[in-house]
């Protein structure tokens, strides 16, 4: 690294932002007036979840502009329908559309946000006819919450696994039998689909989505201003993950925390970290043990650990289950690292 980089990365804590703007800016010299990075078209069912759709476009927002402006230069997106044409969400909150129904392929991604599984049928059929014309473009297609529902319906999850909230596993076990679904995953991308359950795994998505697009400065940027202020319940999108991209202190080290983060480390290995950060696995190595005082393999078992623990202290899942969504074959498994980095058990914190 050149002492110019270094001397941009060493910015003071409190102007974490400013600092993501500058690395941006500096990427940005040779590549004025040119497509946004990340295009969005939303489709919106009736009784659609309104938590779904700040959840696509909030962290657009704040990827596609310098410090805190909302222009959306470098990221945008679309709610489309017919002119005059809104939905209401499940709050009872009505959302009009501001565009029509343009050529699928000017978008990178196409969001099917479904509602009340009831009201899965009441979506214009022109709704259904655009998801299928872009299906067919090749453009990918993403369900939210119900959308993979929508998605299933018109056959475009066909040998894709689908990633379905707890709450409506039963539901879409009985109705696609055969398809194949999971429930322990924040999102699934699979061969030109992409399925999220909703909810805060929303910003996990559009955490990664815009890391691919943008990179990871305006992933991090992303994650720091949706980021909760410091107090011992926070969401899983929390404000220790954005001080982990803040220690980074290597672009390359960076996007590779951006990766194991977004993922909760779950299903990334430090082999797969290291080609993210485009370095060999011993640079990677000995570059993040430099950086970040640990070897890669240990901070991704803490950050498996970080997430057990919020869900310990904010939900009423079961330890066992607890332990599968962090990725141990067990309790015992989970509990005997949990009390080597925490000093208790599962059971005793959640007793606090």
């Amino acid at each position: 690294m050149t002492s110019n980089t270094q001397d941009t990365i060493a910015q003071p804590e409190t102007d974490y932002v400013s600092w993501l703007d500058g690395l941006w800016a500096q990427r940005l010299l040779s590549a004025r007036d040119r497509k946004p990075d990340i295009s969005v078209g939303i489709l919106l069912w009736p009784t659609f979840p309104m938590m779904s759709l700040t959840g696509v476009i909030e962290p657009l927002r704040h990827a596609a502009d310098f410090g805190d402006n909302s222009r959306p230069l470098h990221c945008r997106w679309s709610i489309m329908g017919k002119p005059g044409q809104s939905a209401v969400a499940s709050c009872g909150i009505r959302v009009q559309s501001d565009g029509a129904y343009i050529n699928p392929t000017d978008f990178d991604y196409i969001v099917v946000i479904g509602g009340l599984l009831p009201h899965l049928r009441t979506a214009p059929t022109s709704h259904r006819d655009y998801i299928r014309v872009a299906a067919a473009a090749g453009v990918t297609i993403i369900g939210v919450c119900t959308g993979a529902f929508v998605l299933a319906q018109e056959g475009l999850l066909t040998s894709r696994k689908a990633a379905i909230h707890p709450f409506h596993a039963e539901d879409f076990r009985i109705a696609f039998p055969n398809q194949p679904l999971s429930i322990r995953d924040d999102f699934l991308i699979d061969n030109g689909r992409i399925t999220v359950p909703g909810g805060i795994s929303i910003l996990s998505l559009m955490t990664e989505l815009i890391r691919r697009h943008c990179g990871p400065d305006r992933a991090a940027k992303a994650v720091h201003q949706l980021s909760l202020t410091e107090q011992r319940s926070m969401s899983a999108f929390d404000h220790e993950r954005a001080s982990s991209f803040r220690d980074a202190g290597d672009i390359r080290i960076q996007r590779a925390i951006v990766l194991i983060e977004s993922r909760k480390g779950r299903d990334v290995s430090p082999e797969l970290a290291a080609e993210t950060a485009g370095l060999s696995p011993r640079q990677f190595a000995r570059l993040f043990q430099e950086h970040i005082g640990m070897t890669p393999k240990r901070f991704i078992l803490e950050t498996r650990l970080r997430y057990a623990r919020f869900l310990l202290e904010s939900s009423l899942m079961p330890i066992t289950e607890i332990a599968f969504e962090t990725g141990f074959s067990d309790s015992a498994h989970l509990a005997t690292a949990f009390k080597s980095k925490y000093g208790c058990s599962p059971r005793s914190l959640r007793k606090t």
